[in-house]
């Protein structure tokens, strides 16, 4: 069945700008390792879920530029790479020449790898299933390429994340925007039965954990990221974002002068499944 949040659209547009290069992505994922409550990273937590070992042959689906790959090439894996931006696949092959290593990068769609049957030992995607329109399709591809003994890993947010979204949307109906939902509403970790209509096997892992700002600047930098944009009709010529940025930060300010400390909960997880 599909759901509300399932069935909202994916704007290509919005993707475009959002994935065309890496920086915004770069400010979110160096917010997340700066910032965090708990010790250690997400990303950390999830390459032991992934485990991927010497001469295994890892995809990962929506690679965006790589952040797991370090640690996977380290770990002895080969590793293939599929996105539908240029920008992406340029950053992981100057990524990989960096490391002085060989990441295969493809550019296409997750619902039609160009990759032969159970050609390898673990799928990944990390962060990025809820920009797929047809996500059991994609879900059916990974099936087809993943070895018999393989695992796949499909790493995403927590279903109830209010601390952003509360923020944006008193800036936003402030200002007279409607705000839309969050992006990665479309795909959280209350998806368990969608993923074992394909993956029977599938188990849910959770992360707890939180934000923690002491001054506002990495904060406002985080939300004006990409959050400032989840507005109806956003304007062509980028208007909205001075204003939004602007009552933003006077609101976390004032919280973190009430409080000493602006948290908000950003748990987050993966499904874990075999053939």
């Amino acid at each position: 069945m599909t759901s509300d949040r399932h069935a909202t659209p994916v704007d290509p547009a919005h993707l475009r700008e959002q994935y065309d290069d890496a920086e915004r992505l770069r400010i979110r994922i160096d917010t997340h390792d700066r910032f965090s409550e708990r010790d250690g990273t997400f990303a950390d937590w999830a390459l032991a879920k992934i485990a991927a070992g010497p001469s295994m042959r890892l995809l990962d689906v929506g690679c965006g530029p790589g952040p797991y790959h370090p640690a996977l090439i380290a770990a002895g894996a080969a590793i293939v790479a599929l996105d539908q931006s240029a920008g992406m696949a340029r950053e992981v092959l100057a990524q990989a020449s960096r490391l002085g290593a060989t990441v295969d990068v493809a550019r296409g769609d997750a619902v039609a790898l160009p990759f032969a049957d159970a050609s390898f030992d673990r799928v990944i995607a990390c962060h990025m299933m809820y920009h797929v329109t047809d996500q059991r399709g994609a879900f059916e591809e990974m099936r087809r390429v993943l070895a018999a003994s393989g695992r796949v890993v499909l790493t995403t947010n927590a279903g109830s994340i209010g601390g952003w979204e509360e923020l944006h949307e008193r800036a936003a109906h402030a200002l007279g925007y409607e705000p839309l939902p969050r992006d990665d509403a479309r795909f959280t970790l209350d998806d368990l039965d969608l993923v074992r209509g394909v993956f029977p096997s599938a188990e849910v892992f959770v992360r707890d954990d939180a934000f923690l700002f002491r001054e506002a600047e990495p904060a406002v930098r985080y939300y004006a990221s990409g959050i400032d944009d989840r507005i109806r009709d956003r304007p062509s010529d980028g208007s909205h974002h001075t204003p939004l940025i602007d009552a933003v930060r006077r609101e976390i300010e004032r919280i973190i002068v009430r409080d000493g400390v602006l948290r908000i909960e950003k748990s987050a997880g993966c499904f874990v499944a075999g053939v």
